[in-house]
C-alpha cells in the first residue's frame, strides 16, 4: 500500500492504495497530485479484498438501512448508520462497501479497476462538496489557461465545448483545467476560480477527427476505457489527453474571462445577462452529481467569513464581474476559427 496527497483546491486528501489501484486513479487525478501535505481534511484508504466485501454485507443483512441515496445515474446506495459511522453499500451490486467515520473513508472492493472507479467519483464528491462551502457550485463548462488568462468555456450539449478546448490546447498552448464540469467558486467581490471535476472527455468520432494528435494518439495507444463508443462518444481519461496533446493539465485557474458557445445561425444572439448565462451554465434541479451521497458536506465547515448569496445574486455577481463574449457557429469546421477567437480576445 502507497499513500498519494492531493491538494484539490477547495480541500486536501490523501490516498492510501495499492500500486495497481493509484497507476489507475493517476489517469483522473494527476493534476492534483502534490509531494506532501502538512495535514489532509479527508484520509482516504482503498482495498481490495473480495472476502471483506462479503463479511461486511452478511453483517448489514441483519440490519435495515437508514435511507437510500443516488450516486450516479445508475447507482444507488442503502446507508446504514452504526457506531458513529455511515456505511453505504450499492443497490444493484455487491461488488464493494463504503465507511465514512469523521474524516476517513474506507473503500474496499472486489478489484482495482472497481476500486478506482468509485475512489474517482469519491474524489468528485470530496471536490464539489468542499467547494460549496466556499459558496461554489458546478457548473456546465470546460476550463483552460491561456497564457495567463483562465477561461471558461460553456454551452449547451452539442454546442462544441470539448472541440474547442480541444483545440485550444492543441493549436494555441492552453493548459486544461476541466472538460465538461467545474466548480466555480467566487473570491473576494470581482474573482472567481476554477476547480475541474475529473471526469472522461467524450468525442464524438467527428470531433476526433478534427485533431491530429488525437487522431495519432488512437492509433498508436491502448486506450484505458476502451474504443467503444459510450453513446456513440469515444472517452478519454485527463491524463491521456494530458499525453496526446502533451500539456500537463492544471488543478484550477482563476477565471478572467467567460465564453458562451451556441450552435445557431443567429450571429446576434441575446444580450448575455445572469439569465442567459445561468440557462448555459446551469445544469439544473435533475443534476445527480448535487447530492451528497456521501454525506460529507458537514465535514467541511464554511471556509468564508462572507454570506452566501441565494442563486439569483450568484448569478448576477457572475454576469457583472466577468466579462462575456457570447460565440455563435454552425459548422465543425468553423471550430478552428472558434478557438482562435477565444485565443486571441476578439470580441
Amino acid at each position: 500500500m502507497d499513500s498519494g496527497h492531493y491538494d484539490l483546491q477547495t480541500c486536501t486528501c490523501s490516498i492510501r492504495a495499492s500500486t495497481p489501484v493509484h497507476a489507475i486513479l493517476r489517469h483522473y487525478l494527476s493534476a492534483y497530485e502534490t509531494p506532501d501535505l502538512h495535514r489532509c481534511d479527508i484520509d482516504l484508504t482503498i482495498n481490495t479484498e473480495e472476502t471483506a466485501v462479503t463479511e461486511a454485507r452478511k453483517t448489514l443483512t441483519r440490519l435495515s438501512p437508514s435511507q437510500v441515496r443516488t450516486s450516479h445515474p445508475n447507482q444507488r446506495y442503502h446507508i446504514w448508520t452504526t457506531d458513529g459511522q455511515q456505511i453505504l453499500t450499492p443497490e444493484r451490486a455487491n461488488d464493494h462497501v463504503i465507511t465514512v467515520q469523521g474524516n476517513h473513508i474506507s473503500l474496499v472492493a472486489h478489484q482495482h479497476q472497481i476500486a478506482a472507479t468509485v475512489g474517482v467519483r469519491i474524489v468528485r464528491q470530496l471536490i464539489m462538496r468542499a467547494g460549496e462551502t466556499r459558496h461554489g457550485q458546478s457548473v456546465h463548462a470546460g476550463a483552460a489557461i491561456l497564457d495567463t488568462d483562465g477561461v471558461l468555456i460553456a454551452g449547451h450539449a452539442g454546442a462544441g465545448k470539448t472541440s474547442v478546448l480541444t483545440r485550444l490546447i492543441e493549436d494555441h498552448g492552453a493548459r486544461p483545467v476541466a472538460n465538461d464540469r467545474t466548480v466555480l467558486t467566487p473570491g473576494d467581490n470581482v474573482t472567481w476560480s476554477a476547480v475541474g471535476v475529473p471526469l472522461a472527455w467524450r468525442f464524438t468520432p467527428q470531433g476526433i477527427d478534427g485533431s491530429t494528435a488525437l487522431t495519432h494518439a488512437l492509433t498508436i495507444r491502448d486506450l484505458s476505457r476502451g474504443r467503444d463508443l459510450v453513446d456513440g462518444k469515444i472517452e478519454l481519461t485527463p491524463l491521456e489527453i494530458s499525453q496526446a496533446l502533451a500539456v500537463p493539465a492544471a488543478a484550477a485557474a482563476p477565471i478572467t474571462r467567460l465564453i458562451i458557445l451556441t450552435r445557431t445561425a443567429n450571429k446576434q444572439p441575446p444580450a448575455p445577462d445572469h439569465r442567459f448565462i445561468r440557462d448555459h451554465l446551469d445544469f439544473g434541479a435533475d443534476d445527480f452529481f448535487t447530492d451528497d451521497w456521501l454525506g460529507v458536506r458537514p465535514l467541511f465547515p464554511s471556509l468564508t467569513a462572507q454570506p452566501p448569496l441565494d442563486a439569483d445574486a450568484w448569478w448576477a455577481r457572475l454576469a457583472t464581474t466577468v466579462p462575456v463574449q457570447v460565440i455563435s457557429w454552425t459548422d465543425p469546421t468553423e471550430l478552428g476559427r472558434v478557438a482562435a477567437t477565444i485565443a486571441q480576445g476578439q470580441p
